[in-house]
């Protein structure tokens, strides 16, 4: 299941627009499958997706990036980054916001795929 579709990414990233169909293709796919694999099931019916499909744009954006490009801080375009070497530091997690954002639908899944008892036991 995609959360966020191909048609819907440039509303989300517009610089998804220059890329090739199949560059969308690949990052989209990896974007979503992160966010299922986060997520672990299928998004509640009636639930808000705006901000998931923001996180997952972000990833996509992540996933763009790859190993041999970084994002310029003055301008947000992605440039060629240095080569690495040893004295290169190694940046935080880039996913530790996505992985924030896709917290509440996380555990939304969670509430609707557990079941209680009736002593109140939450059963997974």
């Amino acid at each position: 299941m995609a959360y966020l579709t191909a048609a819907e990414l440039p509303t989300f990233y517009p610089k998804a627009a220059a890329l090739d169909d199949g560059d969308v293709t690949t990052y989209l796919g990896r974007a979503n499958a992160f966010a299922y694999g986060e997520i672990k099931g299928d998004i509640p019916a009636g639930l808000d997706q705006t901000n998931l499909k923001t996180a997952i744009a972000m990833a996509f954006e992540i996933f763009a990036k790859g190993e041999t490009a970084q994002a310029n801080v003055v301008t947000g375009n992605i440039t060629d980054a240095a080569p690495a070497g040893k004295l290169a530091q190694k940046s935080e997690d880039p996913f530790k916001l996505v992985k924030a954002m896709l917290i509440p639908y996380a555990q939304a899944v969670l509430a609707v795929n557990s079941s209680k008892s009736d002593r109140g036991i939450a059963f997974l």
